[in-house]
């Protein structure tokens, strides 16, 4: 690879040297638990580094950075935009077409100094000069919008009007093989021919609305490309004409032929040309809606086969140019100019940043001639290579916040030239004043020093030497890791009853509330009234779990338990594995109990570095004692019947429930009902009325039940006479 270039060449594509790198990720072993994983963010390919900025620096394909060649304003001009370009036989004097008013500029080349003055050469009639063509005696053709005239200008400035098209627009010019020209119009998509003389005759009507470029070869074809179908079509023998191309894009904007006979189409989304142009001008940079101007360049070669070499991504082509340097793209609104490489891919030479690239001619002195608009402007390029220039990645989005490592990177860097890497970081996704400043540049591999962050920011700087050389950056590498995250735990479940932890809002879950280690909790009243319990053990509580890592850390739990109104968290388990534990409370007094669950990442990360997880329940009333009769009030016996209240009382839940079973007949329980008509108390009076009754010994058993499930009963035996 020669990393330099001469003084009026662009940068070609070298042989990319290959690189190998060997990655040890992790070795994942039985049993092992990691913490957080270093990652790696390299970009290395002409689609990676495309997506970053550049300023005065080139991407070539496959992957490399180098600085462009040099330019500078050579002249300024007045007018907003210059669409056309045409240099004096002897390469002494730059004429210039501009919009919005319909002028023509001379500009002399040959001065000593660096930047010339742009004198008004005509003043025509109309709003814009889209076209100028050169002739053989020193004289110039200028085709003039939107009155549709050609203009002959002498070298002296004298202008004659050749003739007029009777069209709104003359969009492009060429001379056929006889030397008259060739006009594309705009307003009715006709092709037409006129003499020096001013005869005009129409050559093709393509019932498209707008003939919008040009290209003729040695042969007699004209090539020409439409609007607002997009169709790239051939004229030959100035009658019959057939379409090569139909484009799923709407304007055929420029056109150009290379040595070979092959075309090349820079076709653009609707710009609308159809409507017509009062006061042409290319598309604003700034101000109003965006929209996509994202164009194709399409090759067809002589056979006819047409294939897309890719897309300008947001930017308008406005101008081809098959030279020297072979097939050369200039673009709109952020004024790259691209030229087709080695393997027919589109490597950016340039970036005249707000500049719209209009017109491009070969500079006989060697190099080009690029009219811009917004502003207008002669650029001469290129000048040689830049003293310097500076490339700024796309920011790396590493999702957590996270700490930067190691940054590297494979360049070649001749003698002579310096390439240094700074970094910046920040927490919103397009960088500005809240990111860090840049960090102190690193002229060699080390560590990235940009404080913990989200996002993350890299630019080269690139310094030239006289001779024209530069640094070459084929691919660069940061090493970043997240901080470890704490786990999540996201509910809790009681046998089939859960709890959502945090904000998560589960159907019947309680606000979330904090204990006194900072630990969000919550749980359902469900979860609270039932406990948990299986009928299969009443003394097995069923805990069950869900909790996520965000760096996908191993867990493991514990869990604790503690009385109401008590300090002391007593250990139900610890480092429990999986997600779920049955809780015996066989040995615990019935009362009121908080649950404790901690979720911790501890096993994967240092003990400095680990962090957990707290959830606390809402009380659990851990009840295993029936009810009990406590008393039978106020008997009455009759003729046949017999009334009775049984007094029940549960040491530590609410009554649910109760029936009375007379003489034993389990088929004809009696339903019961407090006498206060609600069961709301663990303590509840049940009248019992019975009838039908003979005399004689009878029993009455009372049943009744308590919130928890458990069921508790008394006898009263009563004699009739």
């Amino acid at each position: 690879m020669n990393p330099s270039c001469a003084a009026t060449a662009f940068p070609q594509q070298g042989v990319r040297r290959a690189v190998f790198a060997l990655l040890l990720a992790g070795l994942m072993l039985p049993g092992v638990a990691f913490a957080v994983s270093p990652e790696s963010w390299r970009i290395s390919s002409y689609s990676d580094f495309s997506q970053g900025e550049s300023e005065r620096v080139s991407i070539v394909n496959p992957g490399e950075i180098r600085l462009s060649p040099s330019h500078q304003v050579f002249s300024v001009i007045r007018d907003p935009s210059v669409w056309s370009l045409a240099e004096s036989p002897d390469g002494s004097t730059l004429y210039v077409g501009t919009g919005n008013s319909a002028k023509v500029y001379k500009v002399a080349t040959g001065g000593s100094s660096a930047t010339a003055e742009a004198k008004l050469f005509a003043d025509l009639d109309g709003n814009a000069v889209y076209t100028l063509l050169p002739g053989k005696q020193g004289e110039l053709y200028a085709g003039v919008s939107p009155e549709g005239k050609v203009f002959k200008i002498a070298p002296d400035g004298s202008v004659t009007l050749i003739g007029e098209s009777d069209e709104d627009y003359i969009w492009a010019m060429v001379f056929d093989a006889t030397g008259d020209l060739i006009l594309a119009t705009g307003g009715k998509g006709l092709i037409k021919k006129m003499t020096l003389e001013g005869k005009t005759k129409t050559l093709v009507k393509t019932e498209e609305k707008h003939i919008l470029s040009l290209a003729a070869d040695p042969t007699g074809k004209i090539y020409f490309g439409t609007a607002p179908n997009g169709w790239v079509g051939v004229l030959e023998n100035q009658k019959d004409f057939r379409v090569l191309h139909d484009s799923e894009l709407s304007e055929v904007k420029a056109l150009a032929l290379d040595s070979e006979g092959s075309l090349y189409a820079g076709i653009i989304p609707s710009l609308q040309v159809e409507q017509k142009r009062d006061v042409p001008q290319p598309p604003q940079g700034g101000g109003g809606p965006k929209t996509d101007k994202s164009s194709e360049l399409v090759k067809i070669s002589p056979n006819g086969l047409a294939r897309s070499l890719g897309k300008t991504a947001n930017a308008a082509i406005n101008t081809l140019n098959a030279g020297p340097f072979g097939i050369l793209v200039g673009t709109g609104d952020e004024g790259k100019l691209f030229q087709i490489g080695f393997r027919e891919d589109l490597d950016l030479v340039a970036d005249f940043e707000k500049n719209d690239l209009l017109a491009i001619i070969p500079r006989k002195a060697g190099g080009l001639w690029i009219g811009t608009g917004n502003p207008g402007s002669v650029i001469a390029f290129p000048m040689g290579t830049n003293k310097g220039g500076v490339y700024a990645s796309k920011a790396l989005d590493a999702e957590t916040p996270s700490q930067w490592g190691r940054m590297s990177w494979v360049a070649s860097i001749p003698e002579g030239v310096t390439l240094a890497f700074e970094t910046r970081s920040g927490n919103t996704k397009e960088p500005d004043d809240t990111w860090s400043d840049w960090s102190e540049p690193l002229n060699a591999p080390g560590k990235a020093s940009s404080p913990v962050a989200r996002f993350l920011q890299w630019r080269a700087k690139f310094g030239g030497s006289p001779d024209g050389k530069s640094a070459t950056v084929e691919e660069v590498e940061i090493i970043h890791q997240s901080l470890n995250q704490p786990p999540r735990i996201e509910s809790v479940q009681f046998g089939d009853q859960s709890a959502t932890s945090g904000n998560g809002g589960a159907a019947g879950a309680q606000a979330a509330k904090s204990d006194s280690a900072g630990a969000k909790t919550s749980s359902s009243k469900s979860a609270q009234s039932e406990g948990g319990s299986t009928a299969a053990n009443p003394n097995l509580v069923q805990l069950s779990w869900q909790a996520t890592d965000p760096n996908g850390d191993t867990l493991i739990y514990d869990l604790h338990y503690r009385r109401v109104s008590e300090n002391l968290w007593k250990e139900i388990e610890t480092d429990l594995k999986t997600a779920k534990h049955p809780w015996n409370v066989l040995a615990l007094p019935d009362g009121d109990y908080e649950v404790r669950l901690i979720a911790s990442d501890r096993l994967a990360n240092p003990p400095d570095q680990a962090a957990s997880d707290r959830w606390r329940s809402e009380p659990i009333r851990v009840d295993k004692t029936a009810p009990e009769v406590v008393e039978w009030l106020t008997p009455t016996a009759g003729a046949g019947t017999y009334d009775v209240e049984a007094r029940v009382v549960d040491a530590t839940s609410r009554l649910v429930g109760a029936e009375a079973i007379l003489d034993g007949d389990e088929d004809k329980p009696i339903p019961l009902v407090p006498k206060d008509g609600i069961a709301d108390t663990n303590e509840e009076t049940y009248k019992i009325h019975v009838e039908g009754l003979v005399s004689g010994e009878h029993s009455l058993v009372v049943r009744a039940k308590d919130e928890k499930g458990n069921i508790g009963s008394g006898a009263h035996r009563f004699t009739l006479p």
